[in-house]
């Protein structure tokens, strides 16, 4: 009985020992297995299209075809055309601005992101994160073209998105095919076809429409200004500049400095008074990301600066960010805004501080000015300041005089003392009626002042 209790038992202690050794070896081999992050291209297609509007995601094309005119010549962009068409069928974007090869295509263009190692082959660019291209053609819809012909040679690649989607192929790669160099200037054509419901709709939508044309004036403004015509269903994009008031008596104060290999503009001045147009203007390398801003983003309520109101009306501030490197720059991933806690958009608020202080008190003298003329205090060739800004020139802030780091001002007139004031006080309603009827008065504030005129002639 002993025996068997024994044998019984030795047996149950090897069971449980290779149980347990069992469990330990797959715990162990568990720390060898890996597992797939790679994301399904439906999710990442539906992710990277999701929080961008229409209207950006086309202007990421825009950026592109700007891109290449900058490589050709930076400061002259006569000659070089974008031409967009939207409607209910397509959309299509094409420019004479060079093109690219079918390197660039392979390691450039049409990879999603950009690789940390490799040359930036467009310095001072504006497409910096590498999703803009593939972002707007995937957002628009199933069927695209893009086709590039470039001083040796011509490619075209088609893709069905359908069809790439469920390709039961795990590589994310497009095919090109090379084609016959037609006799075109070189440049990029890009055609989507089978738009989404959505986009469809909005492109025939006449109110999208004219806020697109002004979105992208104000965007490629300062491209635009050096040449570069941009055309919407064949209408030429509108003129946009910044305009500032100059005379010999009335300047900019401009502020340059550069920072972890940004170079850094600040043009700071006085324009017509317009409250949507008063505030900052960011730009990075030659886009506008910011326009007319008026919060504490840039500063408006913070530090020594006021909230901005309609006084501030006047105000017109460009910030510029130039760099080869454009990751480098304070613009968020949808260059629509900067990114606050840049590093050199922080530095940038030092000299955005220097510049708008002495400009802030101008513009609250020329309050007081107005309030004073309006209280007799002042005459009307007595308001300087009004005048200054009235009889100054109107002018672009990229042409105006950049080179004078301080504000030029005409200096305020002191004003006079009131020649009137007024007296008020409250008496009890019966008593007043009585006064009324012995003086013959018809309103309270005649009682006040034929009382004060009778008290002065037999008390003074």
């Amino acid at each position: 009985m002993v025996k068997g209790m024994l044998i019984l038992n030795l047996k149950v202690s090897w069971l449980e020992f290779n149980v347990q050794e069992l469990i330990l070896r797959k715990r162990i081999n568990m720390t060898n297995l890996s597992v797939d992050a790679n994301p399904t291209k439906d999710f990442f297609i539906s992710m990277l299209t999701r929080d961008i509007p229409l209207d950006r995601a086309i202007l990421d094309l825009i950026d592109n075809s700007v891109d290449a005119a900058n490589t050709l010549n930076n400061d002259d962009l006569n000659g070089k055309e974008i031409k967009i068409t939207l409607d209910e069928d397509s959309f299509k974007i094409e420019d004479n601005c060079g093109g690219f090869d079918v390197e660039t295509a392979r390691h450039y263009a049409f990879r999603f992101g950009r690789d940390s190692k490799s040359e930036r082959l467009t310095p001072n660019s504006v497409g910096q994160f590498g999703v803009g291209m593939k972002r707007t053609l995937f957002k628009l819809g199933n069927d695209f073209t893009v086709r590039s012909v470039f001083i040796d040679g011509a490619f075209e690649l088609n893709v069905d998105v359908q069809n790439w989607l469920s390709s039961e192929s795990e590589k994310w790669e497009f095919q090109l095919q090379s084609i016959d160099r037609p006799n075109a200037e070189n440049g990029t054509y890009i055609e989507v076809t089978d738009l989404f419901d959505s986009v469809k709709e909005q492109f025939v939508d006449n109110e999208f429409l004219r806020n697109f044309k002004e979105e992208v004036a104000i965007a490629y403004f300062k491209r635009i200004n050096q040449g570069l015509k941009i055309y919407i269903n064949g209408d030429e994009v509108d003129h946009f500049d910044i305009k500032v008031k100059q005379s010999d008596e009335l300047s900019i104060i401009s502020l340059f400095d550069t920072f972890e290999g940004v170079s850094i503009k600040v043009k700071v001045g006085v324009g017509e008074q317009d409250l949507h147009k008063g505030g900052w203007y960011i730009v990075c390398n030659g886009r506008l990301v910011e326009s007319s801003e008026q919060s504490s983003k840039t500063l408006w309520g913070t530090n020594s600066i006021p909230k901005y109101h309609d006084r501030f009306a006047f105000f017109r501030g460009v910030v510029e960010f130039e760099s080869e490197d454009s990751s480098k720059l304070p613009w968020t991933t949808t260059k629509t805004g900067v990114d606050l806690d840049n590093r050199v958009f922080r530095y940038a608020n030092k000299l955005m501080i220097k510049a708008i202080e002495p400009v802030i008190k101008f513009l609250n003298q020329r309050e007081a000015e107005r309030k004073q003329a309006a209280d007799n205090r002042l005459t009307e060739n007595e308001t300087v300041l009004a005048l200054a800004i009235r009889n100054a020139e109107s002018v672009s802030i990229y042409q105006a005089d950049s080179e004078q780091d301080e504000f030029i001002r005409p200096e305020k007139v002191e004003a006079r003392a009131a020649a009137f004031v007024n007296v008020s006080y409250q008496v009890e309603t019966e008593r007043l009626n009585n006064a009324k009827d012995i003086l013959g008065a018809n309103s309270a504030s005649e009682v006040g002042k034929l009382s004060f005129e009778y008290y002065f002639e037999n008390e003074c």
